[in-house]
């Protein structure tokens, strides 16, 4: 977070003109605009009165949500008086809020030139480093604002949820505790309190400080929410839909609040409107949502038997693999399909839905947002689209029941020559089933760990070995070491071979897993895979996912069974333990 300008600036006796580009989040032009202004020009008393009106105008926008059109009277306001710092600061916060984080960080680095460690501003800057995944330097900055400001409980909330982003629990609630002690009557340190206990122990531990700080503050909303979210993102989500209907009537605009609903009644069977709040997801004011850089009109059900659309990829792999079974259906309705995915999955998607076109999407990380680009569009030989829908969104059209996830069956089709290659491979282990295993995932985060297990945990499993199976390696990331220990230790071998990245050939990973015979794997990557083939396969999970619906069954992939964790002290071994049972049930090995 360097502050370091160009020494010498352009001579600016007047204010700079402000263009409308700055509402389209045009970083380089907000930029040009910003180093013409010269700090150390004096207003005059006309132009500190227009600033006073582009100050009133903008917080008025910002007050209605409307951030980038605040942020262009902030900085009309900062043009005609440079020197203020405040205005930069609520420019930069604003520039935030609108997902204009590289601007923001201009803005901000600016006003501390101007105003120096203004707590404010170091708080800002905590949050743009926040926003960016800049942890220790967020950390840095959180410190300073509780030094020189103990009693704004910003500071140690702020540096709590850092901690907890790190997955240093006990010290963020250590910092939330000590906080509390100095302001015990303030509601934002026991929602924070609440939250990272949430996230830590559970729901039922948190319960407590969620209650306290509603207690302090009955509407306080975003406690309502993150009470909501904590029962949801256990899989209780009958509970928490009370709490997150109460969040969503007292912040009806809140695209996470909105989300974490959508959650909820998807996890209960609530299609319909489940289906409607999952259109949250895509609000550009959420922090993962993706921008789609192209103006074509949304597809909303109509008849498209004449139209060519556009299937936008907004997810990860494991998702898109999902989102691929509603293909058929828009294949069926629609004059022409464009489909667009990651590139390791365009030949697999192309051999699969070969009436469609295949392509790429092209992206680009901006103000830490995902953006995906479509020059290709005019590319020779793609056809021009009429309309688009999300991936994510076909299923509001074409899925209004259970029944309906598995009407496409085994939708997508490996290359049979690989796979008969691998089968071969497999083949020369021995006789017996190939059951390919999976254990953790590529990307882990104190969230996502949640859901991951050792190779031990795999130990109810083990036993099949002596009965004749063969386990294979189905990971994404070297597991050798894993696999070497485990032999060593066990007995237990896991084959694996060389001449397959399964994180990058993923077409290569799809005929790997067609040659085996069976899959056991947590909620990731390999164990959609086999399901979109109709490979026999169990999912291991340590919590409900909305995405079954309260139906206790993978309504995805119909030769797909799931084992769940009720409770937390039940992962890993109960759902391995009951899996293994099944296991060797449709192995015929018991």
């Amino acid at each position: 977070m360097s502050s370091a300008r160009l020494k010498t600036r352009p001579e600016a006796k007047t204010a700079p003109k402000v263009h409308r580009s700055i509402l389209q989040g045009d970083t380089i032009q907000f930029v040009e605009v910003l180093n013409r202004v010269d700090p150390e020009r004096k207003p005059t008393r006309a132009e500190l009165k227009r600033s006073i009106q582009h100050l009133s105008r903008g917080n008025k926008l910002a007050n209605d949500g409307q951030f980038n059109e605040a942020a262009s009277e902030f900085l009309r306001a900062h043009c005609l008086d440079p020197s203020n710092g405040d205005t930069l600061l609520v420019l930069g916060n604003n520039l935030r809020y609108a997902g204009n984080v590289q601007a923001a960080i201009h803005a901000m680095e600016r006003a501390l030139e101007i105003a120096g460690e203004d707590p404010e501003l170091v708080y800002g800057v905590g949050q743009l480093a926040q926003d960016l995944g800049m942890l220790d330097a967020a950390e840095r900055m959180y410190a300073l604002v509780i030094q020189r400001c103990p009693d704004d409980p910003r500071g140690p909330t702020a540096l709590a949820a850092v901690k907890r982003a790190k997955g240093n629990y006990g010290e963020a609630i250590d910092t939330l505790k000590f906080a509390i002690e100095q302001k015990p009557s303030d509601e934002s340190l026991w929602q924070a309190l609440a939250v990272t206990v949430a996230e830590d122990r559970g729901a039922d531990a948190a319960r407590p400080f969620f209650d306290e700080a509603l207690r302090l503050n009955p509407d306080y909303d975003i406690a309502w929410s993150n009470l909501g979210h904590a029962y949801s993102s256990m899989g209780r989500f009958e509970e928490s839909l009370p709490f997150l209907k109460k969040a969503v009537d007292l912040r009806p605009d809140d695209a996470d609040t909105h989300f974490s609903y959508a959650s909820s009644l998807l996890g209960v069977g609530d299609l319909e409107e489940g289906w409607q709040e999952y259109e949250w997801r895509l609000d550009r004011r959420r922090g993962d949502s993706v921008v789609f850089v192209h103006d074509l009109p949304r597809w909303q059900g109509e008849d498209i038997s004449d139209k060519c659309i556009l299937v936008s990829d907004e997810q990860g792999i494991g998702d898109a693999i999902i989102f691929g079974s509603a293909y058929r259906d828009v294949i069926e309705r629609a004059g022409h399909v464009i489909i667009e995915c990651d590139r390791r999955l365009v030949s697999w998607f192309q051999r699969s839905f070969p009436e469609a076109t295949v392509h790429r999407h092209v992206t680009f990380r901006s103000n830490a947002k995902i953006h995906r680009h479509y020059g290709w569009l005019k590319e020779d030989g793609i056809p021009k689209p009429d309309l688009f829908i999300p991936s994510g969104s076909i299923f509001g059209i074409v899925r209004d029941g259970i029944d309906s996830f598995a009407r496409n069956g085994n939708y997508l089709i490996p290359d049979p020559e690989r796979a008969a290659y691998w089968k071969a491979k497999f083949d020369a282990i021995g006789e017996g089933p190939k059951v390919g295993i999976c254990w953790t995932g590529g990307y882990v985060t104190p969230i996502r760990a949640k859901g991951y297990m050792s190779l031990t945990d795999f130990a109810p499993f083990f036993d099949l070995q002596a009965k004749g199976a063969h386990f294979v390696n189905c990971m994404y990331k070297d597991a050798s070491e894993d696999c070497a220990r485990l032999a060593e230790d066990k007995g237990i071998i896991i084959h694996d071979f060389e001449g397959i990245d399964r994180r990058e050939q993923l077409d290569e990973a799809a005929a790997w897993t067609a040659g085996l015979d069976f899959v056991v794997s947590i909620s990731s990557s390999p164990v959609a895979i086999a399901g979109a083939m109709g490979i026999p396969a169990v999912t291991l999970l340590h919590k409900p996912d909305r995405f079954h619906f309260g139906s206790g069954i993978e309504p995805w992939f119909p030769n797909t069974d799931i084992f769940v964790a009720r409770e937390p002290g039940e992962w890993p071994k109960k759902p391995c333990t009951e899996a293994r049972i099944r296991t060797g049930e449709r192995l015929g090995l018991d």
